[in-house]
């Protein structure tokens, strides 16, 4: 039996386009630290919106990857170039025989798990393998490294400064706050300014990434089915967008 051609939603991880899944994740976060200021106990305004603040960390790496991997399976001739950079481009062979018969539409997702998206660094170094682009700036790139590092004290020191960013977060008043005592205090200001940023990084990987992905297809002469055509449509769609087939 002839297997059946994947419609144009199954290109994408979850089955929807990545920026429409971080677009819906991050509005629920948003949502949890607006209501986090109707509540009387600062300890647990601090504390929603700590969570939120990993979480928006999370989502953001999420949308860097299945992004990276959509592209992969909506058009997977664009590993030619990927391969070339990187000669040691491999998956493991249990995991291929695992998407047996869906290796033309989830080959993507699973090249996408052997990479590390943590850090501006490696986002664009994986981009620009696969694509040509480099989706952060030198000075996006700075700043990026100035969230990990907040969203690194929270996760692995619960907020209490440590030596290392105490000297990196305090280098022209290295006693601004006292290391293992003072903690990261964070405010639903400090959320939206990050969540602003890390929206318009995104915006770019969206939009960039489907540009590149359409001048590659143009300048190889490649011919995409017609479920294709239609992922690529849908690759920059965000949630006001109706990417319904």
């Amino acid at each position: 039996m002839r297997a059946k051609k994947p419609e144009a939603l199954e290109y994408f991880i979850a089955g929807v386009p990545a920026r429409v899944i971080y677009e819906n994740e991050v509005d629920d976060i948003t949502k949890l630290v607006d209501s986090s200021q109707r509540r009387k106990d600062e300890f647990t305004r601090t504390a929603l919106v700590e969570v939120c603040f990993i979480g928006l960390a999370a989502y953001f790496e999420a949308f860097c990857k299945n992004q990276f991997g959509s592209i992969i399976n909506i058009c997977p001739q664009t590993l030619n170039n990927f391969t070339l950079r990187r000669d040691g481009a491999t998956v493991k062979l249990t995991h291929l025989i695992r998407i047996a018969g869906q290796i033309h539409h989830r080959l993507g997702a699973l090249l996408a798990e052997e990479y590390d998206f943590g850090s501006a660094r490696t986002i664009n170094s994986s981009y620009f393998d696969l694509l040509g682009i480099t989706p952060f700036s030198k000075d996006e790139e700075a700043k990026y490294s100035e969230f990990l590092n907040d969203r690194n004290l929270l996760v692995h020191h619960g907020g209490n400064y440590t030596i290392k960013y105490q000297g990196q977060r305090f280098q022209k008043n290295p006693l601004g706050a006292t290391a293992h005592w003072d903690s990261l205090v964070l405010s639903r200001t400090d959320f939206s300014r990050w969540r602003r940023f890390l929206n318009g990084i995104v915006d770019k990987i969206a939009t960039g990434s489907e540009k590149a992905l359409r001048d590659f297809i143009k300048a190889e002469h490649i011919r995409l089915g017609k479920e294709n055509r239609k992922a690529l449509d849908y690759l920059s769609w965000n949630d006001a967008d109706d990417y319904s087939p």
